[in-house]
């Protein structure tokens, strides 16, 4: 811009150039724009999201998480809005909204009833949904949730360039099948989002899991690649087992396999499948020793990195939240030596109890470490990781290259008080455990000797073991009274011990077992460690806390019955235990029910009165109760003012659960049937039946 300036004085002309940089512009003004969700009852897990369209830029909405309404300031534009809660356990929601702001705040309202529900089907009646991820994807970011059970997910119908809806369903049968689906609706979420698909076109393979000793429970899980949903979904596995997966093809699928309560977990190797029939893979053999560190010298400082983590023979690397590392690191002019052991005690590992590690190596000037790492491969090891005739051998290599020899291997029946070489061929075994070592040097001057205590099992039971005086005592599950279950539910209860030693109680643990100790059928894990809380000096009292769910922890008739309480305590010094493989025990029930029809009513005094009646009981492979058959029941037989049922004679139930019997009108009064219990069966007692007699 030229302006021209007169000067009054000189009247000259000056010409000024003035270069002026241009004013700000405006803020664009913003609106109050108010978000709410049309919900039905309290809700959970609530998230709003909003998004710009034409930037896809996230804005921040305020508001109680517990609330259906949130409030964002957004400025004129178009915009796409998601909703996403839940109903405990009921039902979860995705519901989604495109809106225009103008020159007025406005109130965007989420309307539950429209959205409809997503999932994928197989041909199989059989399948249920164990648990599932639903979520969305924007160019700007992701809504989505990990359902985290069976509950049905709802998602609003819409079409937005850029959004995608993604499905990621993990279904069980009763045949160990496991459906790892996944689809995804790009821009268009049509008004039935579901899908149907065919066996014969998945991709079919099969997954067997080593158990580390005994039978537990853990859980399979996958996550998409490339599709962050932010969680693994998974499903209950009994280990050991064999799982025949069906997989939608051409899915990159992280993997992992979780143990006890989520504290302990292999990470598997991340999987794409063809469509067809696929070879089986095996995970969790052992033996289960230390994965790789990444100890290295940095600017002159040596620093040691050998993590509490576990990996299977095969390479399959893990960690165990419960193990606890000790370690020293000594020096002798440039040699040094690094001394670690990792110790655990789990209720889903009898193995790799103690792992020691004895390094000694020459550190470089900066750079990784050269330590060496050692394995074993034991032949003949059967799915829970035992055998009784085997093969061993060991190998040795060094991080960064360099050769690394073997120059013992040993074996000990005993838990390592004595040695004996390995023999070059296949040698028997009867212990109930085996225990490796394994001594390494290589061409840069290190040396390496690990021990793996109990490294397998052998064919011998696994009796009660201690050292020391320390004592259980006080044992109870549930407070000694029995559980009962019918086609769903959960139970939340405790078992507790008394744990003594003169030098004191370091902690504890326990679960829950059916079957035998070595091989049960059935296991239920605590929710957590146990809780031992110090009484005295030399005593505590040891609470673990259980949620076992029927469908999942007992989806089997055969396993009503008693379940074994197995619980260990360890001592403040070290070396006193005592670990008892049936401390206490529960009894598991199918729950019963009984109906009573008493006839005619009214009845003349002296004439006959029917009664009949039904017992049923809960049936955990169908989820439904069925006819309880060739049963004793009792009728009793409630006097009108007074208050004490009185037994009046017994029937037993025919082939379809019914009952029926006869008594004489006597006097107004009620009567009912009542079943006792039996060792896999609650008892049961139907509401009275009042007959006015004339």
């Amino acid at each position: 811009m030229v302006r021209r300036f007169r000067s009054v004085a000189s009247g000259l002309i000056l010409c000024l150039l003035v270069v002026l940089a241009p004013l700000p512009a405006a803020a664009a003004p913003t609106y109050s724009v108010k978000l709410s969700i049309s919900a039905t009852a309290k809700l959970s897990g609530r998230f709003l999201y909003v998004w710009d369209r034409a930037t896809w830029t996230y804005r921040v909405v305020q508001g109680d998480a517990d609330s259906t309404t949130g409030t964002v300031s957004l400025p004129p534009g178009d915009y796409f809005a998601v909703a996403r809660y839940g109903y405990f356990r009921q039902r979860n929601y995705l519901l989604v909204k495109t809106f225009k702001v103008t020159n007025a705040g406005l109130t965007v309202t989420f309307d539950e009833k429209a959205a409809k529900e997503t999932r994928i089907v197989p041909d199989d009646t059989t399948a249920t949904r164990f648990t599932s991820a639903v979520w969305l994807t924007t160019p700007g970011g992701v809504a989505g949730f990990a359902s985290g059970g069976p509950a049905k997910t709802y998602v609003t119908p819409f079409s937005v360039a850029g959004v995608s809806l993604r499905i990621h369903d993990i279904l069980t049968t009763p045949k160990s099948y496991r459906y790892d689906l996944y689809h995804s609706f790009a821009t268009t979420v049509p008004a039935t989002p579901t899908v149907s698909v065919t066996r014969a076109k998945l991709a079919k393979t099969a997954t067997t899991l080593g158990a580390q000793g005994p039978g537990t429970a853990g859980a399979l899980g996958s996550a998409v690649k490339g599709g962050w949903s932010g969680s693994y979904v998974e499903s209950k596995v009994l280990l050991p087992g064999t799982v025949t997966e069906y997989v939608t093809p051409g899915v990159a699928l992280q993997r992992r396999l979780t143990y006890g309560s989520a504290e302990s977990y292999l990470t598997l190797p991340d999987r794409t499948l063809t469509a067809g029939t696929h070879p089986g893979t095996t995970v969790g053999t052992g033996p289960f020793g230390p994965a790789p560190g990444t100890s290295a010298r940095v600017g002159g400082e040596l620093r040691m990195n050998e993590p509490i983590s576990y990996a299977d023979a095969a390479g399959n690397p893990g960690t165990d939240g419960r193990a606890r590392e000790t370690h020293t690191l000594t020096s002798d002019g440039d040699t040094h030596h690094f001394d670690q052991t990792v110790t655990r005690r789990v209720p889903w590992s009898h193995l790799s109890t103690k792992v020691r590690s004895e390094w000694t190596f020459t550190a470089p000037a900066d750079g990784p470490v050269p330590l060496i790492d050692a394995g074993f491969t034991v032949t003949g090891l059967t799915s829970s990781n035992r055998t009784a005739s085997t093969r061993i051998t060991a190998h040795a290599a060094t991080r960064g290259g360099g050769s690394a020899t073997v120059t013992a291997l040993e074996y000990s029946t005993d838990d390592g008080a004595t040695w004996t070489d390995v023999p070059a061929d296949a040698f028997g075994v009867t212990a109930a455990y085996v225990s490796l070592r394994v001594t390494a040097t290589n061409d840069q001057g290190g040396r390496l000797r690990r021990t793996v205590i109990r490294a397998f099992g052998g064919p011998a039971a696994a009796g009660d073991e201690s050292a020391g005086t320390t004592k259980l005592s006080n044992v109870a599950v549930n407070g000694g009274k029995a559980l009962a279950f019918g086609t769903s539910g959960t139970a939340t209860f405790t078992a507790t011990f008394t744990a003594t030693d003169p030098a004191g109680i370091s902690g504890g643990d326990a679960y829950l077992y059916h079957g035998s100790y070595d091989t049960p059928d059935g296991v239920a894990l605590a929710d957590g460690p146990a809780d031992c809380a110090r009484t005295s000096d030399t005593t505590s009292r040891c609470t673990a806390r259980y949620t076992m769910n029927v469908k999942l922890d007992a989806p089997a008739n055969a396993l009503a019955g008693t379940w074994k309480l197995a619980a260990w305590a360890d001592a403040t010094d070290g070396t006193g235990y005592t670990d008892r493989h049936a401390a206490g025990s529960v009894a598991v029930k199918r729950t019963t029910k009984l109906t009573a029809d008493a006839t005619p009513e009214p009845v003349k005094k002296g004439k006959t009165i029917t009664i009949t009646g039904a017992l049923t009981r809960a049936d955990w492979g169908t989820w439904t109760f069925r006819a309880y058959t060739g049963r004793s029941v009792v009728l009793q037989y409630l006097k009108a003012g007074t208050s004490t049922w009185k037994t009046v004679k017994t029937a037993t139930t025919d082939s379809t659960g019914k009952l029926k019997t006869t008594v004489k009108a006597s006097a107004d009064g009620s009567f009912r049937w009542t079943y006792a219990t039996d060792t896999t069966s609650a008892a049961a007692t139907s509401a009275g039946d009042y007959v006015d007699v004339k």
